[in-house]
């Protein structure tokens, strides 16, 4: 109810919600999502799944055009007072997994350089048949691309993983820097 008054409502994000415990399925028009039985084996239409396992690391749903406008609100001083915002921006270097050389991790929120010499202020987020990853810049740029199905679902191997996800990074560095 906090998050829903305090920010979803506020910042007008029309297509977000917590489900509730037990409800299936997806409210609106939405992509089906997929999972694999094991890496690699046929996809399978899982949409319909309770939310409520993940609770607050997979729970929200949202689109990608309301993500883009809380990455902006958010940097934009929308959401927090400006010495919360610098706290949640001071950042420890990312040294496993990151998409690109100089991410760091704050309180909730990944600053990744782009190609274009500007930083990506965001997070991503799963849930099986789900994956998300966006942000915003300071100057107002914002991306957020999804995915229908976890790297993990597809991909066998560690490495390949990475790969699916550094494709999915290389998709919003692009849609932010060109």
């Amino acid at each position: 109810e906090e998050i829903t008054d305090r920010i979803i409502r506020p910042l007008g994000l029309k297509d977000t919600y917590w489900p509730g415990v037990g409800e299936r399925g997806i409210r609106g028009a939405h992509p089906k999502g997929y999972a694999a039985a094991t890496p690699g084996a046929p996809l399978a239409d899982i949409t319909r799944l309770d939310p409520s396992q993940a609770w607050a690391a997979g729970q929200l749903v949202t689109t990608p055009r309301d993500l883009n406008r809380f990455f902006s609100a958010l940097l934009g001083g929308k959401v927090l007072e400006a010495a919360e915002l610098t706290e949640m921006q001071t950042t420890v270097p990312v040294t496993e997994g990151a998409p690109a050389p100089g991410t760091g991790y704050g309180l909730g929120l990944f600053r990744t350089p782009l190609s274009c010499g500007v930083e990506l202020w965001g997070h991503g987020g799963s849930i099986h048949g789900y994956e998300t990853y966006g942000g915003a810049t300071r100057d107002g740029r914002a991306a957020t691309v999804a995915t229908t199905a976890l790297s993990s679902s597809v991909a066998a191997e560690p490495a390949d993983m990475m790969a699916a996800h550094q494709h999915v990074f290389d998709l919003v560095d692009t849609a932010v820097c060109e």
